[in-house]
This record gives structure tokens, sequence and C-alpha cells, in this order.
């Protein structure tokens, strides 16, 4: 088993909600999907 590194990559990863591929920063990584050429905006409460 290898190890990829220590602490924070800077890179967060998530399933999109819309076509359930795989997202990195809110960007998805299916190039059909909207949210593959405009990342998904975050959401602020408030």
């Amino acid at each position: 088993m290898s190890y990829m590194g220590a602490g924070y990559s800077g890179y967060e990863s998530s399933r999109c909600p819309k076509c359930g591929e795989l997202m990195w920063n809110n960007r998805c990584e299916n190039p059909d999907c909207e949210y593959h050429w405009h990342p998904m905006e975050e959401e602020e409460d408030g």
C-alpha cells in the first residue's frame, strides 16, 4: 500500500448531485454534465 502524502492537498472531492460522478473542487469529471463546464457554486448559509 502506498501513501500519497501528508496533510491537506488542496483538493476536495465529492459526488455530483446531478449525475453521481466524482467532483473535484465542485467541478464534475463527467464532460456531459453542466458542472464539468460550470463548477457548482458553494452555497452560503445566512
